[in-house]
């Protein structure tokens, strides 16, 4: 809306403040309209006869100005007139109606330039609100505008963006009114604080947050109605990030659900896993096919929504809590055919797309999940030296099953101190807790701390008590595999009871034609080839799976040493380095055949 002064300052108009102080009072006073009849409020009045007590109903009317049109200088008596009750006077030499024509064409001019800025304005704020972060964007650019502040509070009082800094008490002064706007009690207010006029706002429905501005001068009616303009796109931005903030919050959710699924399923706990995923709508299948897939981390969300499809949503697909490049998917396999379509849809995934492996394991009953990961797990290891980045797990015979009945004895009795432990305080982990700890730490390592939810530290402490109550030293990893074999063998059958007949020891378990017949099978695609294979093998494994210790005592550098394992992993189709791993398998292998010379690798 042009101003006094803006109008003044154009030569066409010929207009000339009466009293020279006017220009400073009120140069900067909006017009909205010219009338030469009728005043009206906020319109330039003009006249050619003005009298001293025509200004006084002329004040109380609301007139922006009064133009005294035929007249060089206005009367002394009719300037006093104007200064007492605060009419700005201005003088044009041309007759009225000239003069009213000329400024109603300056005045429709500069509503119409004025109409396009602010057209353009809001065509600027609709493509901010828009952008990436463009709540606070546009209120960066809404506080420009203005000259002043701007501030975004949500429902709840917190303020969401400010800029720049409100200064120190706006907010405060303001607050009686703000809370009226929250509540709603009414929909906007005005307040003329300290140092500077505010506007607040309310913007969506309840609840609703509130836009705050404030400059140092009032608002005229073109930044006033670009605030209410602003405030409606605003809204909508911020309804936006609300529903994208829920809807992040609500699959976060679901996906903390489903790893927790995961891992009550990896501990055996099928029905509690079933209660879990019912709530969020799905059935698991009574026998499953688990498979890996490895991409980039930022891939995984991709390739869940690909796998979801081609299973019709049936897939129970989890992102790995341990390995950030790791996708799990539990495929439903009700006949050996049943998860061909993702079985395909994967491969060919797999054979497209760079830095994409696929391992999968063999179709196992729901309560075998964990064995269908590590499986799956090992056919990852396959993959990734595979011309096809895509491989099943070779099935071979669990070295538990060739224990018969003393197996569980033996383990019962091997973690017996451990099984029943109580502890002191009610806070602190109890046997089964640990068990729980001993058997996610032997299957990850250092990466049960993302499985089990807990510090590294508290992960040590665990540990070091584990220690303690089986009076076994973690780090050698011979006694690593005999605990590793005892929780398989807990999980496969119920817990002896206390007491009964001694038990035999491990060796005298393992001293069966079947064992060595099983041990023969683990380290068969190494026996009668490269000698060096066999012996990195068995130099790593003595060295506690180290490879510093592998690289000295083979006189080799480390990255030569791993080069090596990798390439018997692939022979073995099995991971060694990366846990889950095989090594305990290979290292109950090495132990059975050199306690049988006939059969010794």
């Amino acid at each position: 809306m042009p101003t006094l002064g803006a109008l003044v300052s154009r030569s066409e108009s010929r207009l000339r403040f009466a009293d020279t102080d006017d220009a400073l009072r009120y140069g900067r006073r909006p017009v909205e309209a010219v009338t030469e009849g009728t005043p009206s409020p906020e319109a330039l009045f003009v006249t050619d006869h003005l009298g001293p007590d025509h200004l006084h109903r002329l004040a109380r009317d609301g007139v922006a100005a009064v133009v005294l049109a035929g007249c060089a200088e206005a009367p002394h008596e009719v300037r006093t007139a104007a200064r007492r009750h605060g009419v700005p006077l201005l003088t044009a030499g041309e007759p009225a109606s000239q003069v009213w024509s000329g400024l109603l064409a300056i005045i429709h001019q500069e509503q119409r330039a004025e109409h396009r800025g602010q057209a353009e304005r809001l065509k600027a704020l609709r493509r901010l609100v828009l952008e990436p972060e463009g709540l606070s964007r546009s209120l960066r650019w809404l506080a420009r505008q203005i000259s002043g502040h701007a501030v975004l509070i949500d429902p709840a009082g917190a303020v969401l963006h400010a800029f720049p800094e409100p200064p120190l008490g706006l907010l405060a002064q303001a607050d009686a009114d703000i809370r009226r706007v929250v509540t709603r009690q009414t929909r906007s207010a005005a307040v003329h604080l300290t140092e500077q006029v505010a506007h607040i706002v309310s913007i969506g429905e309840t609840p609703s947050a509130v836009l705050v501005v404030a400059r140092a001068e009032s608002f005229p009616p073109s930044l006033r109605d670009l605030v209410s303009e602003a405030a409606s796109l605003l809204w909508l931005r911020w309804r936006v990030e609300e529903l994208g903030r829920r809807g992040r919050q609500v699959d976060l959710a679901e996906a903390h659900s489903r790893e927790a699924a995961l891992h009550l399923l990896m501990l055996g706990h099928v029905h509690a896993a079933r209660r879990v995923t019912e709530a969020l709508g799905s059935q698991l299948p009574e026998r499953t096919r688990v498979y890996i897939v490895e991409c980039p981390p930022g891939l995984r969300g991709e390739y869940a929504r690909m796998c979801a499809d081609v299973t019709g949503g049936r897939a129970w697909i989890v992102r790995c809590p341990v390995y950030a490049r790791h996708l799990i998917v539990l495929a439903p396999a009700d006949s050996d055919e049943a998860d061909a379509p993702l079985d395909q849809a994967l491969r060919t995934l797999a054979a497209s797309s760079t830095g994409c492996y696929v391992g999968a394991g063999r179709i196992v009953a729901l309560r075998d999940t964990a064995a269908g990961y590590e499986q799956a797990f090992h056919a990852l290891a396959v993959a990734r030296g595979s011309a096809a980045r895509c491989a099943t797990f070779s099935s071979r015979e669990d070295i538990a099953a060739f224990l018969g009945p003393g197996g569980g004895p033996w383990a019962a009795r091997l973690l017996r101190s451990l099984l029943d432990y109580r502890p002191e305080r009610r806070q602190d982990p109890d046997g089964e807790e640990l068990r729980v700890t001993l058997g996610s730490w032997l299957a990850f390592g250092n990466g049960a701390t993302k499985q089990l939810k807990v510090h590294r530290n508290t992960l040590s402490a665990r540990l070091r008590h584990i220690e303690q109550l089986l009076g076994r030293d973690l780090g050698d990893l011979g006694i690593q595999a005999e605990l590793q074999l005892a929780l398989r063998l807990l999980d496969q059958s119920p817990r002896p009871a206390p007491g009964g007949a001694e038990t035999a020891d491990l060796d005298a378990l393992l001293d069966t034609a079947e064992a060595a017949h099983w041990a023969q099978a683990q380290l068969a695609a190494l026996r009668g080839g490269e000698p060096y294979l066999m012996e990195t093998l068995r130099t790593w494994l003595s060295g506690n799976a180290r490879l510093d210790k592998a690289a000295a005592g083979l006189g080799l550098s480390v990255p030569a040493t791993r080069k090596r394992l990798v390439r018997i992993e692939g022979l073995l189709s099995r991971s060694l380095l990366n846990a889950p791993s095989a090594r305990y398998d290979m290292v109950l292998a090495a132990r059975i055949l050199d306690r049988r010379p006939d059969s010794a690798a």
